[in-house]
């Protein structure tokens, strides 16, 4: 158990494991592609009803493109009801799911874990589903009491305790120039306004990161040990990030670099050079070409969800003192049977030593 412990702790120290996690997650393509496959046929049904629509209208008010790109101002004037109707009636349903996604979030959580703590190469998709059934209420009221303290760290931030502290007490901005419509004209410049708002919404990022990252340890401190207390997991879990900042954070900074690398350097750039293309040639190819990129977003997204849960389970079974009561890691074998310790061995395929 100590050798395993000191080969986990080796390969955080070398800054190799998000590589590791990358290679692990990519392995399983039953998972990511399952999983981004609903994702994909969720954004399918908010599109559709834009696309009956459009085909209801036929050709009638638009000029040659103007169904693809911009739309034109005689079309909008024309069919200003219409629309309306349909950016009401689009946005109610993106927001019942967008609440699915997160539901599949959930779900996919408890299914990586499952897998990634049992180690076997068959049947990964049936143990993906039974993992993310059985995990599935502990990490759904995790997931509220994530939003609970995001709404929170938001409210400070931009809400009246930023307004009374930072804006009213620090920078003694008079009270008429927080009032909505105002853009703080007792401040030297609009620069100084501009980086006020900058440090603010920086400082929402890197605490949005965090709190996901404990989101992360959280879940998989619940599947090592089964506890069912949302509450008692988080409080040791935060007292882990505390004591071990960099063993904790640098694999999942590792992978977000990763993710946004090909998310936004990559598809990024192709998909608004796809949309220019789009724009002054409206063909059916670029369509098609705009669907692919998103579906490979999505399920580089779900690669990577991967990844930081095996990088989690790592650096958990490293750091996390194993109990008498629990220790699912250390060996397998029937209650009052024999127990065969497990090989942590990441590059063993066999799951047993004897």
């Amino acid at each position: 158990m100590n050798a395993s412990r000191n080969r986990s702790m080796a390969r955080i120290r070398e800054g190799r494991l998000f590589l590791i996690s990358l290679r692990v997650s990519f392995s399983r393509m039953s998972l990511w592609l399952s999983v981004g496959a609903m994702l994909a046929l969720l954004s399918w049904a908010v599109a559709l009803p834009t696309f009956m629509w459009f085909e209801s209208l036929g050709q009638s008010s638009m000029q040659s493109g103007d169904e693809v790109a911009t739309l034109g101002t005689v079309f909008r004037q024309d069919h200003s009801a219409g629309l309306s109707q349909l950016n009401r009636s689009t946005g109610a349903i993106a927001a019942v799911l967008v609440l699915v996604a997160w539901l599949i979030g959930v779900f996919a959580a408890g299914g990586w874990l499952q897998v990634i703590l049992e180690r076997s190469q068959h049947q990964s998709l049936r143990r993906f589903f039974v993992g993310g059934a059985r995990h599935f209420w502990r990490f759904f009221r995790l997931g509220l009491l994530m939003l609970f303290v995001l709404g929170l760290f938001r409210w400070m931030l931009y809400g009246a305790p930023f307004e009374e502290l930072v804006l009213r007490g620090a920078l003694g901005v008079p009270e008429t120039d927080l009032l909505p419509g105002r853009s703080l004209e007792s401040l030297d410049s609009e620069a100084a306004r501009d980086r006020i708002y900058w440090i603010r919404d920086g400082v929402m990022a890197l605490l949005f990161m965090l709190i996901m990252s404990w989101a992360v340890f959280t879940r998989t401190r619940m599947a090592l040990s089964g506890t069912r207390s949302v509450l008692i997991a988080s409080g040791l879990t935060f007292l882990s990030l505390v004591r071990h900042p960099l063993s904790t954070l640098a694999p999942l900074l590792g992978l977000l670099l990763v993710e946004m690398l090909l998310l936004v350097g990559v598809l990024g750039s192709l998909s608004t050079w796809a949309n220019h293309q789009l724009e002054f040639t409206p063909e059916q190819h670029w369509i098609w070409l705009l669907f692919t990129l998103g579906a490979i977003g999505l399920c580089w997204r779900e690669i990577t969800r991967g990844a930081r849960y095996h990088a989690a389970v790592v650096v958990s079974k490293a750091i996390i003192r194993a109990s008498a009561h629990a220790n699912p890691w250390q060996s397998i074998g029937g209650p009052g049977g024999p127990q065969y310790p497990v090989n942590e061995d990441e590059d063993d395929r066999f799951g047993v030593s004897m």
